[in-house]
């Protein structure tokens, strides 16, 4: 390997992280047994209420509507590797836990910076983003979620 082709490398992995998908930039790693009742994880976020079952299920109620192939939808879940993150419109139960404690942000930052919390359990990972980028994802089974106030993505 030649010096050109390290450096190339380097300078594409420093970008990756600048770039980031929110684990490389978190502000905030948080302990799960925080936010664990029982087996599961509850919290709150940004843009929803979220739950992290032991079996690495993860699902969100959405503070609005999250739109999935066009159909409006109150949650995204992630509980089958053979399916995409997709909606259960409230058919399994609520994600959302009243009271669960909300992820870490800072009141005292200006609005324009974002602050990101990050958790991890199960083999899933949920980060929340406050600030003008608004959002929570999650990552379980190969598949994923983001709703904000930018749109949904999934896969």
């Amino acid at each position: 390997m030649n010096a050109r082709t390290l450096l190339g490398a380097a300078v594409a992995s420093v970008a990756m992280t600048i770039a980031g998908n929110g684990v490389a930039a978190a502000d905030s790693w948080v302990d799960p047994a925080e936010y664990t009742v029982g087996d599961t994880v509850y919290f709150s976020g940004a843009m929803g209420g979220c739950t992290i079952r032991p079996n690495g299920d993860v699902g969100c109620e959405l503070n609005g509507r999250g739109v999935w192939y066009g159909i409006p939808t109150p949650d995204l879940a992630i509980d089958a590797a053979f399916l995409p993150a997709h909606p259960t419109f409230g058919l399994f139960g609520h994600y959302a836990r009243p009271g669960a404690k909300g992820m870490p942000w800072d009141n005292q930052a200006p609005y324009d910076r974002e602050i990101t919390s990050l958790i991890n359990y199960a083999g899933a990972t949920c980060v929340n983003i406050t600030g003008p980028n608004a959002s929570i994802a999650c990552d379980s089974k190969g598949h994923y979620f983001r709703y904000g106030v930018r749109g949904t993505e999934f896969r």
